[in-house]
């Protein structure tokens, strides 16, 4: 074992805890994160501090809660001058490197405020020449948004048009192979294939790094940004699963009519953060306009691109096994937040703080990780920070974190005291 263990860290956007197989979903196909799961430890109560993406992936790598570290809903950014976990592990000569979503700044500011995860900034085409550094990371292959957004903006979107020209219409619902859905028009089976898919892309660029690394530890972050909506995948993961298959969500009649007002208007109601305007809060819609028919092909297509998610950080995790790594890099899978899912009579997410969106999935193996265990304690993205310092050895100089370090949980034995 390396006296200084590698970091690789897989996220995903908006993926309930219950959407896999070491979680208890009989019906997932998720052996790559399964696996990961049996040779590592799983968190089964591990909580988000946002229901929505930007406030929970600025968590993960300042170990601050949004209102510590600024960027209390989506269209923030976080306060000038944090520490951050990849910035202070580049402080210990640890090579740091980020591909795919990370969403952490507005991805439709205006291009004068020059934020390299805005639409904006690459339209303007400030980012041909650019690859970092950003927030602690050296170096990153950007992913902005999911689906339509990604032919539009950051790395991805750049490697398209100047590639494969061709494959940017072939995102629009217009070019579905199938749907989209007449009640549920976020819902269709994408005519991108699969080779030419952003999470294909996103897996590529992780193995590319791996390959040039060379020998200094690393960290590397590693994010796709499905399921989140729309529901859209590609052949073959769009018919991997059959809607009649698919258990119905788990909805209690009469249980939103006496919730607040933004249940039913939420872009209306400034409910995140004192007066400040309401913005990209989650699109949280209702579900009785929704068939049960199309409910389940929504869901349907959710677990098909968890599928392809896993299968293509499984050739991550290959990559990794080849180059004789795997058993000096910690590794960790999880989630921003979750997804209502048609639960609860609710679909994507927002402000309710419902098990659904708040509980995410949380798994780690490697270096000084018990195999084969699970814990119940709560833990939180508040944790991931002080904890993956303290495996890598490196002294966090005393900066404020509002989190814990996990490490005795990983050994085997009780998470620490908050």
């Amino acid at each position: 074992m390396a006296e200084r263990p590698n970091i690789l860290i897989f996220c995903t956007d908006q993926q309930r805890a219950d959407s896999l197989g070491c979680y208890g979903n009989d019906l997932a196909r998720t052996p790559n994160i399964d696996a990961l799961a049996a040779r590592g430890m799983r968190f089964d109560n591990h909580m988000t501090p946002n229901q929505i993406c930007c406030p929970s992936r600025a968590t993960m790598i300042t170990g601050l809660y949004p209102r510590h570290h600024g960027m209390t809903t989506n269209g923030r950014t976080i306060h000038d001058g944090l520490p951050t976990l990849p910035g202070l592990l580049v402080d210990a000569d640890y090579r740091t490197h980020a591909v795919g979503k990370l969403h952490l700044q507005p991805i439709m500011a205006h291009e004068k405020r020059l934020y390299p995860e805005s639409v904006p900034f690459w339209q303007a085409g400030h980012g041909r020449d650019w690859s970092g550094p950003y927030f602690g990371y050296q170096s990153v292959d950007l992913m902005i948004g999911e689906s339509l957004l990604a032919t539009q903006g950051g790395h991805h979107a750049q490697w398209l048009r100047d590639h494969h020209p061709e494959v940017i219409p072939l995102y629009q619902p217009g070019a579905a192979l199938e749907g989209p859905l007449a009640d549920l028009d976020e819902a269709w089976t994408a005519a991108v294939p699969d080779a030419l898919h952003y999470n294909t892309w996103i897996a590529d660029r992780a193995i590319d790094f791996l390959d040039d690394v060379g020998d200094a530890p690393f960290m590397l972050f590693v994010s796709s940004p499905d399921p989140h909506h729309p529901f859209s995948p590609p052949r073959p993961w769009a018919d991997l699963f059959d809607a009649a298959d698919m258990p119905a969500p788990d909805v209690t009649p009469g249980e939103l009519d006496g919730m607040p007002d933004f249940l039913h208007s939420p872009l209306s109601v400034d409910w995140i953060d004192n007066d400040a305007p309401a913005v990209e809060q989650g699109g949280m819609t209702m579900t009785d306009v929704i068939s049960e028919q199309s409910m389940a092909r929504a869901i349907a297509l959710t677990r098909g691109m968890e599928a392809q998610i896993d299968h293509h950080y499984g050739r991550v995790l290959a990559k990794l096994d080849a180059l004789g790594l795997t058993d000096d890099t910690i590794i960790v899978f999880t989630s921003d937040h979750g997804e209502f899912l048609g639960n609860h009579g609710l679909l994507h997410k927002g402000p309710p703080p419902y098990d659904d969106l708040n509980r995410v999935s949380f798994v780690m193996a490697g270096p000084h990780v018990a195999q084969g265990r699970s814990t119940v304690a709560p833990t939180s993205h508040l944790d991931i920070m002080p904890t993956l310092l303290e495996l890598a050895g490196v002294d966090d100089g005393g900066i404020k974190q509002d989190g814990i370090s996990l490490f005795s949980a990983l050994e085997g034995r009780a998470v620490e005291r908050r």
